[in-house]
């Protein structure tokens, strides 16, 4: 099931066979009640408004997950009370659970991308070079949930950036994390599509406007920095720990791997981060970049230029498109 925010927060469920559908989920629950009164309740008590937050239905997800199987029957078969909307005519909105979520991305989680950036960045420190090989553990930088746009939008830096990065990555969205550092006990709900858009000025020496390699909060969380989508994958069969990934600039193909690659898995991060702070129902953790960045070539690498096309494709999710704008104008979107 594939879920999307849209128009104001609402929720939609993607149908069709070319996801060119949208149910609007609460708009809908009339038409579930007349069949199945005791499922439109319990979607009603996670859904108590248009823009509501997933965390409750993630929370009890096992009490309602039967109540949205129902909703599926009902779009299934046809029912003329539904409230359907043609892709084309919704603006989409980042997936993100809620506005409060916990973002935490990873850094150097894919041995060819550390590799390649080993003398791009110097000086390099050591838990950053050896990763896991050297018994460090997870590291990585916090993502600012406003700084999230999503399929569609433009995406640009601020002015006078000169080199912008594309990182295609997957993302997760946990369920439960049970005790503190039990990776046994981590439980994904959801999955995405994620590019964090990086910029690399600051660590190729053409500004001071950062302190080095492991100061991560602008020129990873500006304006537009994070795009994510198009919607969220919930489904028991998805294995987020092999999911093919592969990232395209102007259709040509810049990064290709597997979440099998992963330095760290996404609940070996979990527990981790959870030594150190409460994570829970609607919090998320994002891949890292497999090899192929432009950073990875130096200076004069193949980063994004006013226009490109990116494409980040995720088995099981499909296409997060997004064209670069280095004009400070109002971002358009671009279907």
């Amino acid at each position: 099931m594939k879920l999307i925010r849209f128009d104001g927060g609402a929720t939609g469920i993607v149908i069709g066979e070319a996801d060119d559908s949208v149910v609007d989920l609460r708009a809908s629950l009339d038409a579930l009640a007349a069949q199945d009164a005791g499922s439109a309740e319990a979607l009603r008590s996670v859904f108590p408004q248009h823009n509501s937050s997933w965390i409750p239905l993630i929370e009890q997800w096992d009490q309602v997950r039967g109540a949205l199987a129902s909703l599926r029957e009902l779009i299934e078969a046809g029912d003329p009370g539904l409230v359907i909307l043609p892709m084309a005519d919704v603006t989409l909105e980042p997936p993100l659970p809620d506005p409060a979520s916990k973002i935490f991305a990873l850094g150097g989680n894919f041995a060819m991308h550390v590799k390649e950036t080993v003398g791009q960045i110097a000086p390099m420190p050591a838990s950053i070079s050896e990763g896991r090989a050297g018994g460090n553990p997870p590291w990585g930088f916090y993502v600012i949930p406003g700084t999230t746009v999503t399929h569609g939008a433009e995406v640009g830096p601020p002015k006078g950036i000169q080199k912008l990065d594309y990182e295609g990555e997957v993302a997760v969205v946990l369920r439960a994390t049970g005790e503190s550092g039990d990776v046994d006990a981590v439980r994904i709900w959801g999955f995405t599509a994620w590019n964090d858009l990086s910029i690399r000025d600051h660590v190729l020496g053409l500004s001071k406007e950062d302190h080095g390699p492991t100061t991560w909060t602008l020129p990873k969380n500006f304006e537009t920095g994070n795009s994510v989508g198009p919607w969220l994958v919930v489904n028991d069969a998805f294995d987020v720990n092999d999911l093919d990934m592969e990232t395209r600039v102007n259709g040509e193909v810049r990064q290709k791997a597997n979440t099998s690659e992963m330095a760290f898995s996404f609940a070996e991060v979990t527990a981790h981060i959870s030594q150190w702070l409460s994570l829970g129902a609607g919090d998320m953790i994002i891949s890292g970049a497999p090899g192929g960045t432009a950073m990875e070539s130096g200076i004069d690498g193949p980063f994004l230029e006013d226009g490109d096309i990116v494409e980040v494709e995720i088995e099981g999710v499909g296409i997060l498109r997004n064209r670069v704008s280095f004009s400070r104008s109002t971002r358009q979107m671009v279907k």
